[in-house]
């Protein structure tokens, strides 16, 4: 099996391995709630990921350390609240469950092919996971819809790949949205 290596920034977020508090956790069912999101689908110090992501398969979002933000840092992915973390996760990737279900599938017939094309693509899917947050999440602050736009683009840069700026993203970028 050939070797994939992930190439996009993880970022300088909280470790996953941080178990979130129960603090944490109360601040996190706020931020859940604000943005209209079905708290039933949040699992919290998930055992099943290494971070916090949406997994298709159980249709829930698992939440680790790395929601929480290092404010440190000037990279966007870094500079996301962890409202906008979970508006990525539940309106960016979520609404595609059946698109990712239906890839997982290929998974038994040609692994190597499938991984491959997985991972040449995984920029595109976690460029519409934030673009579409910054456009469909309700309760969004602008700060947040501003970060999630910088880290879609970032995400294409960081693949090499030129965007062209349509009207929602000027508008988020430079106002009037």
């Amino acid at each position: 099996m050939p070797t994939i290596e992930k190439t996009l920034a993880m970022g300088l977020r909280k470790p996953p391995s941080h178990l979130l508090t129960d603090d944490e956790i109360r601040q996190l069912k706020d931020d859940i709630r604000s943005i209209g999101a079905d708290e039933s689908i949040f699992v919290f110090n998930s055992e099943y990921v290494r971070g916090t992501c949406y997994r298709p398969q159980d249709d829930k979002v698992h939440i680790k350390g790395n929601v929480l933000r290092d404010q440190s840092s000037t990279h966007p992915r870094d500079l996301l609240s962890q409202r906008a973390v979970l508006a990525h996760e539940y309106y960016g990737h979520r609404p595609y469950k059946s698109q990712y279900l239906s890839e997982f599938n290929k998974l038994d017939t040609d692994k190597d092919e499938f991984l491959l094309v997985l991972a040449k693509r995984e920029w595109a899917d976690e460029f519409r996971a934030s673009y579409m947050a910054a456009r469909n999440t309700p309760g969004l602050a602008d700060e947040d819809r501003y970060y999630l736009i910088l880290d879609a683009l970032e995400r294409a840069k960081e693949a090499s790949i030129s965007i062209k700026y349509n009207e929602f993203i000027r508008g988020i970028l430079y106002g009037g949205y």
